[in-house]
């Protein structure tokens, strides 16, 4: 009998239980492994475990019930690896290379790798950054993110396994919890509630897009559902149709650009709360702008967002304001 299940790595994050949610009810049979016990959820029907992402026992009896590992697994920001590049390896990079190494001989299982968007890039010349523009990471965050791309294409070379590589914009919604140093918006909210100052490195000119979480999770569900692409024949794509042993590398974003102060502004207006600002010096690990080309995307698999951001941040402060 074919394999059916989903293993979800890192399923106890904000995208992780949003895209549990979405899964639990259409597929009866989903995997989470996790390192936090404390948050893991609990469906009916739902297999989790607390424990690393490259348990060789764990994952032995796991796989052979899946069809897709969608990875979702990431202990660090930009900030707060910053100056700490043994704690991407140790927590980001070492794990998941021991994990690509046990799922080699599982050739029936694809792979589905969220990698970043907005770190991985560097500050790039063009005002829409596309897949295939240079790489050049400001953080050991982005760096490490951009080393296990290249380690996923090369894993797919030496064996039989289809990936695709995403590389997501910043994630808002609705119960996104407020947790130190993650999540821009959550953050303003919080200080909104708390009356206390936003913390802005810089003078709140960066440029960035913002991606409601809805959005992605539907992407998600049509890559679980779909992983071979409408237009599987690309010159510039990692993808080819006789085989599936080569990955293909997404965008996916708003395609629109936002300023930090217009953020604030947004929220000021919609909440109709000020958003007390504490501007320090910029720090050297934090991108000047970063907007995505998504056109590769919108080609291949005829995905495009439907939240735009005000209607997306009055969702997420309805939520957070009644939490």
């Amino acid at each position: 009998m074919k394999a059916q299940g989903i293993l979800i790595l890192g399923g106890t994050g904000f995208v992780g239980r949003q895209l549990l949610k979405r899964l639990h009810p259409q597929h009866p049979e989903i995997y989470v492994i996790a390192r936090s016990s404390h948050t893991l959820p609990t469906l009916s029907g739902v297999h989790c475990y607390t424990d690393s992402l490259d348990n060789l026992a764990l994952l032995n009896t796991i796989l052979p019930h899946c069809k897709t590992v969608i990875h979702l697994a990431s202990d660090s920001t930009p900030g707060s690896s910053a100056l700490q590049p043994t704690f991407e390896a140790t927590n980001n990079l070492l794990p998941t290379l021991r994990f690509l190494e046990i799922l080699q001989k599982y050739e029936h299982v694809s792979l589905i790798y969220t990698s970043s968007g907005g770190a991985i890039y560097g500050n790039p010349t063009a005002q829409l950054v596309k897949e295939n523009d240079p790489l050049a990471p400001l953080s050991y965050y982005g760096a490490g993110k951009a080393a296990l791309e290249k380690f996923i294409m090369a894993f797919c070379q030496q064996s039989q396994h289809h990936a695709i590589i995403l590389r997501p914009t910043n994630f808002y919604g609705p119960e996104q919890p407020y947790r130190k140093g993650f999540g821009v918006i959550p953050t303003i909210f919080q200080t909104i509630l708390t009356k206390k100052p936003l913390q802005i490195w810089g003078d709140g000119e960066n440029v960035r897009d913002y991606l409601y979480i809805g959005d992605f999770i539907d992407l998600c569900i049509q890559l679980i559902d779909e992983p071979v692409a409408h237009n599987n024949i690309r010159g510039s794509s990692f993808f080819t149709e006789k085989t599936l042993t080569s990955n293909s590398i997404y965008n996916v974003g708003s395609e629109q650009g936002t300023t930090l102060n217009q953020l604030c502004s947004l929220i000021e207006e919609m909440t109709q709360m000020p958003v007390i600002r504490q501007y320090k010096d910029a720090r050297a690990v934090d991108v000047k702008r970063i907007v995505l080309d998504c056109s590769r995307l919108h080609e291949d698999y005829h995905w495009y967002p439907r939240i735009d951001l005000k209607t997306g941040l009055t969702k997420t402060w309805k939520w957070f304001n009644t939490h």
